[in-house]
């Protein structure tokens, strides 16, 4: 008895093997001689993005480009921001691609229609390394999957405060450091409301876009605040949360810890902090560019230096903007040729050319943007990605409401920053009139029919 169980158990294990080697499951059959549909800017962009790299190691797979002009042409005459959209997307459904690569507005609407193909699958058939993306990357993506890997991105976009690092020398004033909130920004940049007068004044915080209704919404969406309730029936100002963003941000415009770019000046739009009028200004990585070659333009050089933007300190995290989630249709009868695609505009060999060719966006796979004009890139990696969406985004908010509620939104901001309303009033009027808004825009498609 004891030699039989010697010998069987030598056997099962055995057998278990092999029943997992033909158990496997191989989600996408291997790669043939094929053809893909992508759409992309037109044929041009896209080669001198990634087709000219992708035909050197995939010769078997011919690519066809659909312009995204195409589509655009189509929407010209459409205004309203919710037809847009809708129409974007229909246009996109229809237009027999293989390969998507859509901004984090469009790919969500798709992922939760249903319209792309899981990769998660894929991922494991092929063992592809997704561990060296930035931390919170996948998860964010996920997040507009309802849970499902849908697509992956290449790069990415994000803010950081840039600074100006001769001024605080020259006026003895501690600089900025990482993760500091917005109330410690702001009192670091009250520090220069006295300095200079007149052409010579030079402002703490340089806000070179936005108004004081963008700058709330942005501290709110920091602390992670919401403009309205999950079912987006309920316009949620007046509460704790949003008082205290209205505080700060009318404070710190009363007390000159920030200054707006003026309007109508649009073609020197950050020239307060390029001239040295400005000791700090929020701006994406395309300012290292900007800052790298202000000579070659006849610029004089900033001593500059980059920290994260304000924090939550319960949540040290941020939001970031991705421009390009590569995805397969989920109706796509080339999917392996697809994902071979998708695979390569997300490798480490796009990301290294990335890094080398950097034009504003930065690679998502960490450890190949590493330094700028002899300045880390590090600054631009520290923060973990924010799972949350925007303070404004509800997916049964239409998008018109941002656009309509603006005005009220200035004129109420207005009041506080004068001293003629209290912040409690008026948040209270901000929210009756979020309601009225909010009733408007679910109104105006049944007025159209």
């Amino acid at each position: 008895m004891h030699n039989k169980w010697k010998i069987a158990i030598p056997l099962l294990t055995i057998l278990s093997l092999i029943s997992g080697c033909f158990g496997k499951k191989e989600v996408l059959e291997p790669l043939q001689p094929s053809k893909i549909k992508v759409v992309y800017q037109d044929e041009e962009a896209f080669y001198h993005d990634y087709g000219k790299y992708f035909h050197m190691k995939y010769p078997q797979i011919e690519v066809e480009v659909i312009p995204e002009t195409q589509v655009l042409k189509k929407l010209g005459k459409i205004i309203n921001a919710d037809d847009y959209f809708v129409e974007k997307k229909k246009l996109l459904e229809n237009s027999g691609a293989d390969v998507f690569l859509l901004d984090d507005y469009i790919f969500k609407l798709f992922a939760q229609d249903g319209k792309l193909y899981d990769l998660e699958g894929a991922i494991r058939q092929d063992e592809y390394d997704v561990d060296g993306f930035m931390p919170g990357l996948l998860d964010n993506i996920k997040n507009m999957g309802n849970g499902k890997l849908y697509g992956l991105a290449p790069s990415f976009d994000r803010e950081v405060l840039y600074y100006n690092k001769a001024l605080f020398k020259e006026h003895q004033i501690e600089p900025p450091r990482n993760n500091m909130t917005w109330q410690e920004l702001f009192h670091l940049a009250a520090r220069f409301s006295n300095v200079g007068a007149g052409d010579s004044k030079v402002y703490g915080l340089y806000e070179y876009f936005g108004d004081p209704g963008r700058l709330m919404y942005r501290i709110a969406d920091t602390y992670g605040f919401r403009l309205f309730d999950p079912k987006g029936e309920k316009v949620l100002l007046n509460s704790d949360g949003w008082k205290q963003a209205m505080k700060l941000t009318g404070d710190a415009i009363r007390n000159k810890s920030l200054f707006f770019h003026p309007e109508g000046q649009m073609y020197t739009q950050k020239s307060y902090f390029f001239e040295g009028k400005a000791a700090m200004m929020r701006a994406n990585a395309f300012v290292m560019l900007e800052l790298k070659h202000r000579t070659s333009f006849g610029g004089k050089p900033i001593d500059w230096g980059a920290v994260t933007v304000p924090i939550d300190p319960a949540e040290p995290s941020q939001s970031i903007s991705l421009n390009q989630i590569v995805a397969i249709a989920a109706d796509s009868p080339n999917k392996r040729a697809a994902w071979e695609f998708v695979k390569f505009a997300n490798g480490e060999g796009m990301a290294q050319s990335r890094s080398r060719t950097m034009n504003g966006s930065l690679p998502t796979r960490t450890g190949y943007a590493k330094e700028i004009d002899g300045k880390s890139m590090e600054v631009f990696y520290l923060l973990k990605v924010r799972q949350r969406d925007a303070v404004w985004m509800n997916e049964h908010v239409p998008a018109g409401f941002i656009q309509l509620f603006d005005k009220p939104l200035q004129e109420e901001m207005q009041a506080v920053i004068d001293n003629k309303k209290s912040v409690d009033e008026a948040l209270a009027e901000l929210e009756i009139k979020g309601r009225e808004v909010l009733l408007k825009v679910r109104e105006a498609p049944e007025k159209k029919h």
